[in-house]
């Protein structure tokens, strides 16, 4: 058994630095365009936001830090959520070794995803607090954990997209639609503060806004969130992960691959 999984340990390293070795290979700086790429969607939400100015202001918690602690996470979220059908549709080839499985692929292009949000967020998180004049996030090691269920949700979720579209190809439109709109109740661009009191056990129901809650919670000394809890989110990330697990596992000789 350990051997067994030491072996698909070492097919997923190979599989990630595939990834790392064929982004953006036809171009000039290769894997750095995708770092690149990342923060151009990011600066894109930002001037959003600051064009709309939906943001008042919470005090003691200065502009740039918020934004960036809260639309990092979530485009790592939206990138990961996306990748299990291309994963699949890339690697086709690679599924004819006998070793390779459609989840060595899955896992290896989230564990890329996760790698450069996390290194993009790194350094904006740095560079935010040195604009803002603020100083160390209150508890690193909860941003840390909390930045890490973001990733495991997103990939739980594309599993389970991914099988839904599979049986049901229209799925992943109405998917996709709500998605558009779920940005602004994850908490994302607002805090949950800004909606009113009556709808909070509503959008207490996503996890999402949990995670974004928490993370400004634990980053600045001055907030506290009304409705984030650290349970609830870890309680959502299991059962996702084991839902998408299973169903991956169950439909992989049933269905064939999209």
């Amino acid at each position: 058994m350990l051997q067994l999984l030491r072996v698909q340990i070492q097919v997923i390293n190979a599989l990630i630095v595939r990834n790392i070795q064929s982004s953006q290979a036809n171009l000039a700086m290769g894997f750095g365009w995708v770092f690149f790429d990342a923060f151009l969607g990011f600066a894109g939400l930002l001037i959003m936001k600051l064009a709309i100015r939906g943001y008042g202001g919470i005090p003691g918690v200065p502009t740039v830090t918020f934004l960036v602690s809260g639309l990092i996470p979530w485009l790592m979220f939206s990138s990961i959520y996306h990748i299990p059908d291309r994963a699949i549709k890339r690697g086709k080839s690679l599924l004819l070794l006998p070793m390779v499985t459609e989840l060595d692929l899955i896992l290896a292009a989230s564990f890329f995803t996760f790698m450069v949000y996390t290194i993009l967020f790194v350094v904006l998180a740095v560079c935010a607090a040195i604009y803002d004049g603020y100083g160390f996030p209150r508890f690193p090691l909860g941003i840390v954990l909390l930045f890490f269920s973001m990733g495991i949700m997103g990939m739980a979720l594309g599993l389970i997209l991914m099988i839904l579209t599979r049986l049901y190809a229209p799925a992943g439109k109405f998917v996709s639609f709500f998605m558009r709109f779920s940005m602004i109740i994850s908490g994302v661009i607002f805090q949950v503060t800004m909606f009113p009191a009556t709808i909070w056990p509503y959008l207490a129901w996503n996890p999402l806004l949990h995670v974004e809650e928490l993370l400004r919670t634990y980053w600045f000394y001055s907030y506290r969130t009304p409705i984030g809890s650290p349970t609830y989110v870890i309680e959502c990330m299991l059962g996702m992960m084991f839902f998408g697990l299973l169903i991956e596992r169950y439909v992989r000789r049933r269905l064939p691959p999209s």
